[in-house]
């Protein structure tokens, strides 16, 4: 018989408290600090560059015109403004007083830029240098539109923008099928299953999963739909369907009405998650699962899209499930990642058959398991279906034939079969 093992899921192994510092009602976005992006920060970068003399107030003057055309003209977010402020504020230290500056400043600021150490006393990341780089164009151009500098236009666009590092994550880093699936073996409580299949299956970004609102999820018969927007502000419409059981026992527990603006997902004392949180329990579930190297919620996202090219999804779904725009760029990072395109047809070239359901090979996969009997969708390392509670498994109906077998050959099952007898003669 195939080896197989029952494992005992306890949804509330950590029980949620009801006393000391918990909320007596859900919690709400407004109750969550997560990635609080506040317009207030702007200004207090700008007033802690003329308290140190970082700026002169010139600058600081061109600084908050320069970001209200911008919040003006092209609707920028908090999150871009305190960007914009935060790299301008910090361009001084290589670069003279904006007003001031020729284009041998510029072009010096930008080689001294480019070895320089951050606040932290590291290099500056590649995507870093990019960044700095396009703003300080773009604040030169705006500066030249409105008659601020008698630089030459055509020589600040002339400045190449350096290219921007799309490789930060390597194949290695990225989680398997094998490795996801253990990961939910090992978690002990209906709030970790949910939270982890959500943030693989649905490639959920943790600031998306932490400001989670119940009127953002809508079940079916199918499993479920997602409606989020946060980081790009652009909506994406993501189907769960893996997550589904998951996310209804998860329901099942949750400590308050599951419903409006509560947040889906909650810490032990009933308070909104912070990223630590999160961190912190992902570490010892991957420890428990056998999982050395080091994993953040993040990787979820990744491994879930590069699986999804992997499998052969379209592009325009993948793209508008994860980032909700169809012309992203983004996508390309992982293609480049995967190397699936490039495999399928040096594949074909050679006349090299690939997994085409017709009973060949095909790559390891999570899929949802589809009870036979009520229909209902399990997820995928379920082995009795979560609304009938019938085997969804060989290996979980020879099982569970096994102990039927032993249990008749128990003392114990015939008194019980006399009893159950009895009862029903009684009631006849």
């Amino acid at each position: 018989m195939a080896a197989f093992r029952l494992s005992v899921q306890i949804p509330n192994a950590f029980p949620v408290l009801t006393e000391g510092i918990c909320m007596r009602s859900a919690p709400t976005r407004s109750d969550s600090s997560f990635h609080c992006i506040k317009s207030e920060y702007a200004d207090r970068s700008v007033a802690k560059g003329l308290a140190n003399g970082t700026l002169t107030p010139c600058d600081a003057d061109l600084i908050r015109e320069f970001v209200a055309e911008c919040q003006s003209c092209n609707n920028i977010s908090a999150a871009r403004t305190n960007k914009l402020v935060y790299t301008l504020v910090g361009w001084r230290r290589f670069i003279g007083p904006y007003l001031e500056n020729r284009m041998a400043d510029i072009y010096q600021g930008i080689t001294l830029l480019k070895t320089a150490n951050s606040a932290r006393g590291k290099p500056f990341k590649q995507n870093t240098v990019a960044d700095h780089v396009i703003i300080l164009k773009q604040l030169y151009t705006w500066m030249i539109e409105n008659g601020y500098t008698d630089l030459p236009h055509r020589k600040i666009q002339r400045i190449k923008n350096p290219a921007k590092d799309t490789m930060t994550k390597e194949a290695a880093d990225l989680l398997t099928p094998a490795e996801v699936t253990a990961i939910m073996d090992a978690c002990f409580w209906s709030r970790d299953r949910a939270l982890i299949m959500m943030l693989y299956e649905g490639g959920f970004r943790i600031g998306e999963i932490a400001t989670l609102a119940w009127k953002d999820v809508l079940m079916d018969e199918y499993g479920a739909v997602v409606n989020v927007k946060f980081k790009t502000n652009k909506p994406r419409y993501i189907r769960l369907v893996m997550a589904r059981e998951h996310l209804a026992a998860w329901r099942a527990d949750y400590p308050f009405k599951p419903v409006g603006e509560a947040l889906v997902f909650l810490n032990q004392r009933n308070r909104p998650l912070t990223h630590a949180t999160v961190q912190k329990q992902l570490t010892r579930i991957a420890k428990r699962a056998g999982i050395t190297r080091h994993i953040t919620p993040h990787i979820f996202r990744h491994s879930r899209i590069t699986h999804m090219i992997t499998e052969g999804v379209s592009e325009s779904v993948i793209k508008l499930m994860m980032w909700g725009d169809i012309t992203t760029p983004m996508f390309k990072t992982y293609a480049h990642l995967t190397g699936h395109d490039i495999d399928q047809e040096i594949l074909r070239t050679y006349g090299i058959a690939q997994g085409d359901g017709n009973g060949r090979h095909r790559r390891p996969r999570l899929e949802p398991r589809q009870c036979p009997h009520c229909q209902a969708v399990n997820g995928p390392s379920s082995n009795f279906c979560s609304l009938c509670g019938r085997t969804l498994t060989e290996e979980a109906t020879e099982s569970m034939d096994e102990c039927i077998t032993i249990a008749k050959g128990s003392q114990e099952y015939d008194l019980l079969l006399k009893q159950l007898r009895s009862d029903l003669d009684r009631q006849g």
